[in-house]
């Protein structure tokens, strides 16, 4: 067999290599981050408002992502009149009902909340899940559809885990001055820190040349590099003022990643802390969780 041979060879398996790697950490419904939710006793009367809101009237809105084309699905629930609405990113092989009981939490504080199906979840087609990039995009879309639906609202996003890169990878970008603040939860710093993390904690090795392989799969097949998700880049470039929320004990996203997201860049900043697990924060911390989020938003809308 001749050297030029081999090297074919190599450089198929390492295409069929790549390219299964991208299918396990993207396609819809991977469990790649190992993302099935603890069990977490929430604190008294969570339940009971979670389910009072899911009885609200709520309206269903479509678009067309700007970048892939393919069709995406909120759901729109008004509070009282409030000329402030809250749009709620999910996080990773979840849908927006994972993100039920936050959203609560905004509507019983008085706002407006808009809840979305990212790319690759729930209503939303899409056959790839962007760990915050494709849905950065797909943010801005709605953003301006909540513009064109509500003028003159004003705006907050917010995030958890993946959905909180989303929000920070979007606070980067030029976006209109209704938008007023953003709130992370549980939140990365970049899509190569969180896979070489799993690599690492999960399956003991340091992946870092199979996860830029996938990168270039991702490119051709996704349209993005995992390099254009990082979130300490993109705070550099942000002018909102950040809540950035981290539970000590999660395991999911390592808590060392908040300090190294909250000291970036240089806008207005509150961070909170509890130990809770990931994105488990509010259950178990909710009076507090509250109250940090009330005054946050007090304060910067």
């Amino acid at each position: 067999m001749t050297i030029g041979i081999i090297l074919i060879i190599l450089l198929l398996l390492a295409v069929l290599i790549s390219n299964a790697l991208f299918l396990y950490l993207q396609k819809r419904g991977s469990k790649a981050l190992n993302g099935a939710a603890p069990k977490i006793k929430r604190d008294a009367g969570l339940d009971e408002r979670t389910a009072e809101f899911l009885n609200m009237n709520k309206v269903e809105w479509t678009i067309e992502s700007k970048f892939n084309g393919n069709k995406l699905v909120g759901w729109f629930t008004p509070s009282n009149g409030s000329k402030v609405t809250v749009i709620l990113v999910h996080g990773f092989a979840v849908d927006h009902n994972s993100l039920n009981i936050h959203a609560q939490l905004f509507n019983h504080l008085g706002y407006n909340v808009l809840q979305i199906d990212n790319q690759a979840a729930g209503k939303s087609e899409g056959k790839y899940m962007g760990y915050g990039y494709l849905e950065s995009r797909d943010l801005l879309d709605w953003i301006d559809e909540l513009n064109r639906r509500r003028p003159d609202e004003k705006i907050v996003l917010f995030g958890a885990s993946m959905g909180a890169a989303t929000v920070m990878l979007t606070s980067g970008e030029s976006l209109p001055d209704n938008v007023k603040a953003v709130i992370e939860d549980s939140g990365y710093t970049s899509t190569e820190d969180i896979l070489s993390y799993h690599c690492k904690d999960r399956f003991h090795i340091k992946g870092l040349w199979l996860i830029r392989g996938a990168s270039i799969v991702s490119k051709i097949r996704a349209g993005f590099f995992y390099g254009q998700a990082d979130c300490t880049k993109a705070l550099k470039h942000c002018q909102l003022p950040v809540l950035f929320m981290h539970g000590k004990n999660d395991f999911t996203v390592p808590f060392e990643m908040e300090e190294k997201l909250s000291t970036c860049g240089n806008f207005p900043r509150m961070i909170y802390t509890s130990l809770g697990v990931h994105i488990r924060s509010y259950y178990i911390d909710s009076v507090k969780y509250q109250e940090t989020v009330e005054n946050s938003l007090k304060r910067y809308i």
